[in-house]
């Protein structure tokens, strides 16, 4: 194996070399980044231990003031894909040589002080802006600004134009196809917050299979995404004749489960119920929770990849989200 002369320290080639790996994968574990098999990983860590290496602190302040530098639009959220978003956005501009500047805006705040927020980014040398926080508030406060970077507004993947060009959910389209397929024609629905692009395009895709069917929609509440909310939602809610539940994502769907339960509901015997986003924990809910899987990382690639492009290679096309995909379990059987 390599070893660093020992007239100096080892340097990230240093371990690179003897690990077998890239100066870029070595690069990776110092940052605490994915993208690699944990075996490489474990190689990695073993060789920087062995050669005792220490990154030059002043290098890498100096390489990071050189760096170009992305703005990024972002939210505090309990949500467990926003954190893959923004993951995926990481490691795609890292690679290309760009740093993130993360502003944190209320997405559902007002639109002067998103505005504002997105004003002090626009005064700043980033090379471009992408928001993660597809809102109605959002897109506002961004149509204010004229800016002097390229803007992408991130939707995750999960909204297709139809013909007359408005935005439809995808996953939304494949969970009524998935209760039309079991034979469920009165399904209610449990929506999320509205102002949120994502909601209130799963609920106007609902509102129109159900009008396709001439049955009329059963909007029984909405939500702010959390467990908690689509309990309450649920709990004291006139569910009529609605022998399923669609739930517009998975945390609020594990609330509604509980609250079926407690009025002594069994799913998905008495209802079934199916969610969007597949969450790590979905697969664990009681029952097994049928939803839509969205691969938040890679979007989060797509997103930050669609700015690159925007900003290095203006007119080239633009890559394409990962296709969204019904995960079919326990919580959703025939009616």
């Amino acid at each position: 194996m390599s070893r660093a002369r020992p007239d100096r320290p080892a340097t990230i080639y240093d371990v690179a070399k003897a690990a077998g790996v890239s100066h870029q994968t070595v690069s990776k574990v110092l940052r605490g980044l994915g993208g690699m098999r944990d075996e490489t990983r474990e190689r990695v860590e073993e060789e920087i231990r062995r050669l005792n290496y220490r990154p030059n602190v002043g290098a890498r302040a100096l390489a990071r003031s050189q760096r170009r530098r992305i703005g990024v639009v972002g939210y505090e959220t309990f949500e467990s894909s926003t954190s893959k978003v923004l993951r995926g956005i990481s490691e795609v501009a890292e690679g290309a040589g760009y740093v993130l500047d993360i502003v944190t805006v209320d997405p559902l705040g007002a639109v002067d002080e998103i505005a504002t927020a997105l004003e002090q980014i626009n005064g700043t040398d980033v090379a471009g802006v992408l928001a993660t926080s597809p809102t109605r508030n959002v897109r506002e406060a961004l149509e204010r600004i004229r800016f002097r970077m390229p803007v992408f507004l991130d939707v995750n993947g999960d909204m297709e134009s139809d013909s007359a060009g408005a935005h439809r959910s995808i996953s939304a389209g494949m969970v009524m196809d998935h209760l039309a397929d079991l034979g469920h024609e009165r399904v209610a629905f449990v929506g999320g917050p509205r102002g949120w692009d994502s909601a209130t395009s799963r609920e106007a895709v609902y509102v129109e299979r159900m009008a396709a069917r001439s049955v009329d929609a059963r909007i029984v509440g909405h939500g702010d995404w959390s467990a908690a909310s689509g309990y309450e939602v649920v709990k004291d809610a006139d569910l009529g004749d609605s022998t399923a539940v669609f739930v517009a994502n998975d945390r609020m769907a594990l609330g509604v489960l509980r609250a079926l339960s407690e009025r002594g509901l069994r799913v998905p015997e008495d209802l079934s119920v199916v969610g969007i986003d597949d969450i790590p924990e979905a697969a664990y809910f009681s029952p097994p929770l049928s939803t839509v899987h969205i691969d938040f990382t890679q979007a989060g690639h797509v997103a930050a990849k669609s700015l690159l492009t925007l900003i290095e290679r203006p007119g080239d096309s633009m890559p394409v989200y990962p296709r969204s995909r019904l995960i079919a379990r326990a919580s959703a059987i025939p009616a």
